[in-house]
């Protein structure tokens, strides 16, 4: 997986914290990949992003399910998560996380990146503020904008509609 496809997924997951993004960001890094299957790493970091999008919203059920999915590659297929810019500690914290969804309300998860992964973010996202300024922000900022919390129910989906109806013409006409 490229550097830059991880940093643009942290850029959404841990700046923007629009999670909705941090899917689309890492399926479309995960269908240029060759082969891949549903096991790959990538769908870990889908399933984790997309259990913080449903927590967010109170849908503990469908959070609880992605964490689960996600752990579960892990556990099957278990893979370095230094390659992916995090610390061993993620899947404790996740497993904590996910025990505590039903009586605990959001906060954004203080994800465990790597040193490496936290100064690339610093100087390619945030670089107005000192490391250790960037550090304290990112472990206090929480995203409120309505448009990111329900992305999935108000973003233009026209242009999907036209794709999915062109597949199907092609389908239709094969």
């Amino acid at each position: 997986m490229k550097q830059s496809d991880l940093l643009e997924f942290y850029n959404e997951l841990i700046i923007k914290q629009d999670y909705f993004e941090c899917h689309e960001i890492m399926e479309e890094a995960w269908k240029r990949k060759n082969p891949r299957t549903k096991e790959d790493p990538e769908v870990f970091l889908i399933l984790m992003a997309v259990g913080e999008y449903h927590y967010r919203r109170q849908n503990v059920a469908g959070a609880k399910k992605s964490y689960s999915k996600a752990l579960k590659i892990y556990e099957d297929n278990p893979f370095s998560l230094e390659n992916l810019g995090m610390e061993e500690s993620l899947i404790s914290a996740m497993i904590s996380r996910m025990e505590n969804m039903s009586s605990a309300k959001f906060k954004p998860l203080h994800f465990p990146l790597t040193r490496h992964i936290l100064r690339r973010l610093h100087e390619t996202y945030i670089h107005v503020l000192s490391y250790d300024g960037f550090l304290n922000w990112i472990r206090e900022h929480q995203v409120t904008d309505e448009f990111i919390i329900n992305k999935h129910l108000l973003r233009d989906r026209s242009q999907v509609v036209q794709e999915r109806e062109a597949a199907l013409k092609k389908r239709k006409h094969h």
